[in-house]
């Protein structure tokens, strides 16, 4: 089960012949800059529509270079053979360290998220529409995923616009669960291990109470022993990626 892991994570992106791939691009708004990487997909056909698929990284890949969130991105969605049985265009986008996808300023007594996202969030939702006018994207096959840091993005992401996602991924991230019941709709899998020592486990327990207080149906996964890195073998579970383009 190790070495499947190891292969299929590859430890991340690592192969630069794929990373050169990704259009290297910015989204500017007035006088803010977003930088994002986009992947087409395998075999595009101009014309046919296709998902997209937003990914957020966590805080080892902050800043405005541009280069370090492809470092992180799984390689399961790189996998020859998962790109052409899931065609998308996958999206990289890249938040800072003063502008991260969210926060939480009374943490640790207090989850409670701004009501204005921060600016990496605004343009990153902005950008998406953006490209939704662009690409021959399926608008109802929109899918975002995120760990660390990037998972919490993703609960956040959720709260502010629930209509934009057909399903979402968060991985050992935080959540406003005040905010829960705004996207109990959307079909979600959160992933956390136990001994997270980074975010505790709480964290996810919470907000999965609270989905299913408000009527949703989450599905979660908890890794007994595991700590922050729980992505490792979340992005490995072999039904993950039928679960998320099925819906």
């Amino acid at each position: 089960m190790k070495s499947f892991i190891l292969s299929v994570w590859v430890l991340m992106v690592c192969s630069s012949a794929i990373a050169q791939q990704f259009e290297k691009r910015q989204f500017i708004l007035g006088g803010d800059t977003l930088p994002y990487r986009l992947l087409y997909p395998q075999d595009y056909k101009p014309g046919k529509k296709y998902p997209l698929l937003l990914f957020l990284h966590g805080a080892g890949a902050w800043g405005t270079d541009n280069e370090k969130p492809l470092k992180s991105l799984p390689a399961v969605f790189l996998d020859s053979l998962n790109r052409k049985k899931y065609p998308c265009f996958i999206l990289v986008p890249q938040c800072t360290k003063q502008e991260p996808w969210v926060r939480f300023p009374g943490f640790p007594n207090s989850i409670a998220t701004p009501d204005t996202p921060t600016t990496s969030t605004r343009l990153a939702l902005k950008l998406i529409h953006s490209l939704k006018k662009e690409l021959p994207v399926k608008t109802k096959c929109i899918y975002i995923t995120g760990l660390s840091l990037g998972g919490e993005g993703t609960f956040d992401f959720l709260s502010r616009a629930p209509g934009l996602f057909a399903a979402a991924v968060p991985i050992c991230g935080i959540a406003d669960t005040a905010k829960a019941a705004i996207y109990k709709k959307v079909p979600l899998w959160a992933f956390h291990g136990d001994e997270d020592d980074v975010n505790n486990v709480k964290y996810t327990r919470m907000v999965i109470a609270r989905l299913k207080e408000a009527g949703g149906k989450p599905k979660y996964t908890e890794y007994k022993g595991v700590k922050h890195n729980s992505w490792i073998k979340a992005y490995a579970e072999p039904t993950l990626l039928d679960w998320l383009f099925g819906n």
